[in-house]
């Protein structure tokens, strides 16, 4: 039985928490229904099983969405993850009901069961200490739901972001990463693999550790998978972009070192693909001087572009990164500290194994944002950046902004810091190999991929959405913020509208004016009335047809003409006859005035 403390209404949608009435919440500044990810997700205010009030939804993916709920039993705050893979399915009329695509039962019924093997051995694992805390799985409204208690909300991506530097030191990483590779090692053995580590797949609980979200099911961790491929360039192994190799605990240790590597040196590095063409990864003189060898080398193990040499498992990583510096295990490649370069060691089994490139050396820099409690991340900070996070930005992103692209670009010319060298040259910079991405919001989809410093520096991959409000070939969209720097040849992804969704007239013919009315209304459509002469064998107020005809193609917004039957009673003047309509006047713009005017 339900016990709801809360007042439902004094939600905030965007957070969960009770504004006590208040318009503006006064823990996240927000207010109203939040914008949306996807006209597929559930609307917020939206009970499942009578017990989950959806709010905003905060992830969406070829699998399906992760919404920030109030669980009215427990009456506090949680997490749903809802299993909708768009390629497969589609809301019914009621907004809340999964309807499978034409033949595609089979393929949803699989993927259906591959969700709900991964959140039933992620509930029985839950207790561990990266772990999210799943503890309610259910069935409704034809598919299935995940329940957390964790709330998903500052996440590392976002940390290193806002913490002013974009990185931070060894120092504080170890505190947060080894507890992680201990869950991340307890989820192999129990045969969970990730598939999909990245900086936004870890946020930060109430008490400041980090915790692992955004799993993926086989079905969507490759690029051959069945349904569109959920990987994150820069931390996806080799193995994630070809059709038949393996996937393993190798997989999720190649994204974990990536990870690591982000953390630490403060850029994204390059995609895999690109690597696998001339494997020559670079590290910022800065960073090689500040960072211990055993450190480097634990990362460059774990990111081998070939998984038989690449760290096997989470137990092997954290050894390599507990190791002193002067006690590399020795599956390690020993990362020469010099400005020549570097020399490769033999190791046994392995072959074609590449040391990373260290650029010009300079004067190391303290972080700035060092804790002074050895290390230790503070959560209160993070916990005061996550509530303040949208009034920072309002002020400050233009400021950051420009900083950051400014020393970025000074950095690469100077230094070289990331990149590889695809010409026989050992001398490769940033600039060479790297690229700004720019905004395309707003701009015609045909003339952007005509563009030669698009095609040129990006591999660009199409997805169609509709939207009422924007013209058909818009960009709505992309997966790759404006002003990042990323490794030429990452693919970017554009969201591009497709226009307002056509769908046939729904047939209501039969039902009342009411119910036609309601049916129509749900749907968007604009509705007119009109009266058809009634002999006396149709019950009066009932719908003899629409104009357009059921099964006509319409839009959101266009007209429709709900003809009934009039009373077979009432006065003639009472009653517009309707003959049958002329074949000219079905078409999507056909109004009462259209009709009446066939009688003139």
């Amino acid at each position: 039985m339900n016990r709801i403390m809360t007042d439902l209404k004094n939600l905030c949608f965007s957070c969960m928490n009770d504004t006590g009435g208040s318009e503006i919440c006064p823990h996240c500044g927000n207010s109203g229904i939040p914008e949306s990810i996807s006209y597929l997700a559930l609307i917020p205010g939206t009970m499942l099983a009578e017990r989950y009030y959806i709010g905003k939804c905060t992830r969406a993916n070829s699998e399906g969405f992760t919404y920030i709920a109030f669980d009215t039993q427990t009456d506090d705050r949680c997490t749903v993850r809802e299993f909708f893979p768009a390629e497969l399915a589609e809301r019914k009329s009621d907004g809340i009901t999964v309807a499978v695509k034409t033949d595609a039962d089979a393929l949803f019924a699989d993927c259906r069961a591959s969700f709900g093997e991964l959140w039933n051995k992620l509930m029985r694992l839950r207790g561990l200490t990266a772990l999210v805390s799943v503890y309610d799985l259910f069935s409704a409204n034809l598919t299935s739901y995940a329940v957390y208690h964790d709330i998903e909300s500052l996440t590392l991506r976002d940390y290193l972001l806002d913490n002013g530097q974009g990185y931070i030191s060894w120092d504080q990483a170890r505190i947060l990463f080894m507890p992680v590779l201990s869950t991340l090692g307890t989820l192999h053995t129990s045969g969970v693999i990730h598939r999909n580590l990245n900086p936004s797949s870890f946020f930060f609980s109430e008490d400041g550790k980090l915790k692992i979200t955004d799993y993926v099911i086989p079905q969507a961790a490759s690029s051959y998978g069945e349904l569109d491929s959920v990987l994150t360039d820069g931390y996806a192994p080799i193995e994630l972009y070809r059709e038949d190799d393996p996937v393993g605990s190798w997989t999720d240790i190649y994204s974990f070192a990536a990870v690591i590597y982000r953390t630490l040196i403060g850029t994204t590095p390059i995609p895999a693909p690109v690597r696998a063409q001339n494997d020559q990864m670079m590290i910022p003189a800065k960073f090689a001087e500040i960072l211990p060898p055993h450190i480097i080398n634990a990362i460059i193990n774990g990111m081998q572009i070939d998984p038989t040499d690449r760290t096997r498992n989470a137990e092997q990583l954290r050894s390599n990164l507990s190791a002193s510096p002067r006690a590399v295990s020795a599956s390690a490649h020993v990362f020469p500290h010099s400005d020549n370069a570097p020399v490769q060691p033999a190791r046994p089994g392995a072959a074609n194994v590449r040391t990373p490139i260290v650029t010009q050396p300079r004067e190391p820099e303290k972080p700035k944002n060092e804790s002074k409690s050895g290390g230790q991340l503070n959560y209160e900070q993070f916990q005061k950046q996550e509530k303040n996070r949208k009034t920072l930005k309002a002020i400050l992103v233009a400021v950051i902004v420009t900083l950051f692209i400014g020393v970025a670009l000074i950095v690469s010319a100077l230094f070289g810091m990331n990149g590889g060298s695809h010409g026989g040259s050992d001398a490769t910079t940033q600039s060479e190999n790297t690229v700004v991405v720019q905004s395309f919001l707003g701009r015609q989809y045909n003339d952007v991929v005509k563009e030669n410093e698009v095609t040129g520096n990006f591999i660009i991959k199409k997805v169609e959405q509709s939207n009422d409000a924007v013209p058909s070939g818009q960009i709505i969209g992309q997966d790759i913020p404006a002003n990042s720097s990323v490794a030429k040849g990452t693919t970017i992804t554009f969201t591009v509208s497709g226009g307002p969704q056509v769908f046939p007239v729904p047939d209501v013919s039969g039902q009342t004016y009411e119910q036609a009315l309601a049916t129509l209304s749900a749907k968007g459509l604009k509705c007119e009335s009109a009266k058809k002469y009634n002999d006396g064998t149709h019950p009066a107020n009932t719908v003899a047809e629409t104009v357009p005809p059921a099964g006509q193609g319409v839009k959101s917004g266009d007209k429709v003409t709900i003809v009934v039957y009039s009373d077979p009673q009432a006065a003639e003047t009472d009653a517009i006859l309707t003959p049958d309509v002329p074949s000219s006047l079905n078409g999507e713009n056909t109004t009462v005035s259209d009709i009446l005017s066939i009688f003139r």
